[in-house]
């Protein structure tokens, strides 16, 4: 049967009573409202995880390992001819250049700084480096890379979950050891609290660069997992990598301390997402010196 043949009632727009059209223009606006708020809407493992930088006006330190050479003078190539390039190069002098950054300690900040403010856009981020926050105990820190911040935090702040030993190694609280070889690198994000300010300090560092690249990368885009399994709570965590294959190759190989009992219940298929790769397997019981050799960005401030 067609449709036109159907006898169905249906009264014009102008006959229906007025409470139907307002109840109607309030639920499609309801509608929209929530959609919008729950695409803005922060998840909660991510505030958990990133507690209290999650809400409210926060200013936090970002501590970079800062490198010079003596007179702070560097030289780069360059086409002597702009408009020839393969005729030869030129080396061009920078003079007065205060300090480099490592190339992938900047990739890590940047992928810090896409989560966090991309968390809470009133959170002010300021790179410091130098002796004169040796002691800056005030305000909330994160330290990218290993440099004297980086193991300052971990020996200071409760609780103390992890260690840096030499060889490049990181050793737990409960004694398992983690250090690099050729082909596989380690990353560490930690969260602790001082006990005197009760400000939060935050280490993302690796045993290569390659492991603190990594590890902030890590975290970005596991966050909300990651969030699920810590809570609030203070937290560290270690990443395995091989280098050759890229950040995605990176899982989680050991998290302190251990989530509490319902949170594995129920978060075991998240558990098994961070903890699965390829090629992890293949990777265990190896205890190898690795090397990394990259590039340097400038500060040219």
């Amino acid at each position: 049967m067609l449709l036109s043949a159907l006898d169905l009632f249906l009264p014009p727009w102008g006959e229906l009573p007025m409470p139907v059209l307002l109840g109607a223009a309030v639920s499609l606006t309801l509608l929209l409202a929530w959609r919008v708020a729950r695409r803005r809407a922060l998840h909660p493992a991510v505030r958990a995880l990133i507690h209290p930088l999650g809400s409210g006006a926060h200013e936090v330190a970002c501590c970079l390992r800062g490198m010079f050479v003596p007179g702070n003078e560097l030289f780069s190539r360059a086409p002597a001819d702009p408009r020839q390039p393969t005729e030869g190069l030129t080396v061009h002098k920078w003079v007065k250049v205060p300090e480099v950054y490592d190339a992938l300690d900047v990739q890590a900040l940047g992928e810090l700084q896409q989560l966090l403010l991309g968390s809470n856009r009133r959170l002010s981020l300021r790179v410091v480096t130098g002796e004169p926050n040796r002691q800056a105990w005030s305000e909330p820190a994160i330290a990218v890379g290993p440099h004297y911040k980086a193991t300052q935090i971990l020996d200071t702040c409760e609780p103390r979950l992890v260690a840096v030993r030499q060889p490049a190694a990181f050793r737990l609280s409960g004694g398992e050891v983690f250090e690099a070889r050729e082909g596989l690198d380690f990353g560490l994000i930690y969260k602790g609290r001082h006990s005197a300010t009760h400000r939060t300090f935050w280490v993302v560092m690796g045993l290569g660069d390659s492991g603190t690249a990594a590890a902030a990368h890590f975290l970005r885009v596991h966050a909300q997992r990651l969030g699920a399994l810590t809570g609030r709570g203070p937290f560290a965590a270690v990443i395995a990598l091989d280098p050759a294959r890229g950040w995605e190759s990176s899982q989680l190989r050991a998290l302190q301390p251990r989530p509490a009992w319902w949170r594995r219940v129920l978060r075991r298929k998240v558990w098994q997402q961070l903890t699965t790769t390829p090629w992890a397997t293949s990777a265990r019981g190896h205890t190898r010196q690795v090397t990394a050799t990259n590039g340097t960005v400038s500060n040219l401030r």
